[in-house]
């Protein structure tokens, strides 16, 4: 006896959606059945299961396939080859019996009463009942040992083709700003899921390349809460949405992730070596005084700001990285045309082992108010000392630099540093 189970009889779901575009599905559901049976059809299974992930609890497994010869016309009419079809005129209702011979090309029958050769017949094809083990929908399916079953099973396998991103909205008025995460979810597994617990889980998960991408048919013989809850597994998250949630095939879901309202944060300015202008950067901390304080996934920012006419306008975007609880989120929307930079090695001569370098940067605010800049310098060489500098700095690493200085309205600023590489050094590569 075979016995089919369909989602209907689905009495647990949930879904861990990876940001490398695949899935891990696990599902229970209740079987019974009226005698003994030998064959299981679990259907409704995704499409783009990857078969080797399977495994199934509740259940002695003896075998296992995966059978997706799903009905479609070609592979219908191949199963009635050397078959009695009848073939109907629609106008006249009269039928005529013939056994099909080839379906490749073209529709090849003989005649039952005549036994003339016909190809492609006048009218409808009617075939007869549904030939076995031919199913509509994908399906693993079990050989058990003959036996009666009132139990529930378990099943969990991995699937391709459901993919999740993070993004964000920012909008951004005098020093506060609003900022909304949404999660994007593209379901292309060939399944449907309904009312599922859903999880996200980010972070870099380490798959091995197939070989063969084709599978074998046998394997074995938004709101002030926020509406996920972020959680901690070693070296992930995983962020847990707060409500059932359902995902349809071929569909492209939002989900409401988290709303920050009233923080604050730094507009800063920005310039390195050969910028005409600076770039703007806005910084925020990932705190809970600025309604935030969880794992925020990698994403693309957009955003919006509100100008002194109080009309809205898109700002700019940018890329942010996944950024734990505590940390600082810094957003690059782009350059600035009131501040520009002129940046350019004024001198470089050699004494002895060492080679002096003096380096420019004239900077000219057109706001008419005073900014905050940082100035970044790249420095090539290992073995190097500052010899003078016009500005405090800050030495960022081992090759860079950063001098932050305050420019007036309206007004021009020089910066002029001096530096020494040893040569003989850096010749040895110590």
């Amino acid at each position: 006896m075979k016995l089919q189970s369909t989602r209907s009889q689905r009495k647990q779901l949930s879904v861990a959606a990876y940001n490398g575009g695949f899935a891990h599905v696990q599902e229970s559901r209740y079987l019974k059945s009226d005698g003994p049976v030998e064959e299981v059809q679990f259907l409704d299974v995704a499409e783009r299961v990857e078969t080797d992930s399977i495994f199934v609890k509740g259940l002695d497994v003896l075998e296992q396939n995966y059978d997706y010869d799903l009905v479609s016309k070609g592979k219908l009419l191949e199963r009635y080859i050397d078959r009695k079809v009848r073939v109907r005129n629609s106008e006249t209702g009269e039928e005529v019996e013939m056994r099909l011979l080839s379906v490749s090309e073209c529709i090849i029958g003989e005649r039952s009463d005549t036994k003339e050769i016909v190809i492609d017949p006048i009218g409808e094809l009617i075939l007869p009942a549904l030939p076995e083990g031919l199913l509509l929908k994908p399906a693993l399916v079990w050989k058990i040992a003959p036996s009666y079953l009132d139990q529930e099973v378990q099943v969990s396998y991995l699937t391709k083709s459901l993919e999740w991103h993070a993004h964000y909205t920012m909008e951004i008025k005098g020093r506060e700003f609003r900022f909304d995460g949404w999660v994007k979810i593209l379901n292309r597994s060939g399944a449907h899921y309904e009312e599922a617990k859903l999880a996200l889980v980010a972070g870099e998960i380490r798959r091995e390349e197939e070989l063969n991408n084709g599978d074998s048919s046998i394997v074995y013989s938004r709101m002030q809460e926020p509406a996920a809850n972020a959680l901690a597994l070693p070296d992930r998250y995983v962020y847990r949405m707060n409500r059932p949630v359902t995902v349809m095939n071929e569909q492209l879901k939002q989900l409401s992730l988290f709303s920050a309202h009233g923080a604050e944060f730094k507009r800063v300015y920005q310039v390195r070596s050969g910028d005409t202008h600076a770039d703007i950067k806005l910084r925020f901390s990932n705190t809970d005084e600025n309604g935030l304080g969880m794992p925020i996934p990698e994403g693309i920012v957009k955003v919006y700001e509100t100008g002194e006419s109080g009309e809205v306008l898109f700002a700019g975007e940018d890329r942010i990285a996944h950024t734990a609880s505590g940390k600082t989120l810094c957003i690059h929307i782009g350059k600035a045309l009131d501040i520009t930079s002129d940046s350019y090695e004024k001198l470089r001569e050699k004494h002895g082992v060492h080679e002096y370098i003096t380096y420019v940067y004239k900077i000219e605010n057109g706001k008419a108010e005073s900014i905050r800049l940082s100035v970044e310098h790249i420095i090539y060489g290992q073995f190097w000392e500052m010899e003078s500098s016009s500005h405090d700095y800050e030495r960022k690493s081992s090759s860079e630099v950063e001098f932050v200085v305050w420019v007036h309205p309206k007004a021009k600023l020089e910066l002029e540093f001096t530096y020494k590489v040893d040569k003989r050094r850096e010749g040895q590569g110590y």
